[in-house]
């Protein structure tokens, strides 16, 4: 059910897309960003904190699209592939912001294929990740969450 729902926002948002006068790949900037994760629990299985780099085209109605590459908490290589929307905060909070993804990951495998929910036999499984985040200029820093795991911090830059 929890897939069908998540397929069902990647449908509107790429319905959005359409309607838009934008064409899907053209974008204002692109955003490239570094991370690092910590766990709110602790594992013996878990390899330490990795990096993730990322990569997001950002669209003028502030729609994006991206890939994030990273070795998982398991030290194997993992990809998130992602639809998003970023909402800017005006006033006081006016280089603030919150990002909510929606994607595809892939790369949990045996044996721990089963800590991300509804992971397939292949290592697919569907992704939700919300975020907060601070820019000025080109330059920004992101908390995102990662489900009841943990979190994500990043830096990036527009180029």
């Amino acid at each position: 059910m929890k897939q069908k729902l998540l397929l069902a926002g990647l449908l509107v948002l790429a319905s959005t897309q359409v309607q838009a006068k934008e064409k899907w790949y053209e974008y204002k900037h692109l955003y490239i960003q570094a991370g690092t994760y910590i766990h709110f629990s602790s594992s013996e299985d878990h390899e330490g904190s990795n990096l993730l780099i990322g990569l997001e085209a950002v669209k003028r109605n502030n729609w994006l699209y991206g890939l994030a590459l990273f070795d998982n908490s398991f030290g194997q290589f993992s990809q998130y592939a992602y639809l998003g929307k970023n909402w800017n905060f005006s006033g006081k909070l006016e280089n603030f912001h919150a990002k909510l993804t929606a994607g595809v990951i892939h790369g949990y495998k045996k044996p721990w294929d089963d800590k991300i929910p509804f992971n397939s036999k292949n290592g697919w499984a569907p992704g939700l990740i919300p975020s907060i985040g601070y820019k000025k200029g080109r330059f920004g820093v992101e908390i995102m969450l990662l489900g009841n795991s943990g979190l994500l911090f990043a830096m990036g830059t527009d180029f």
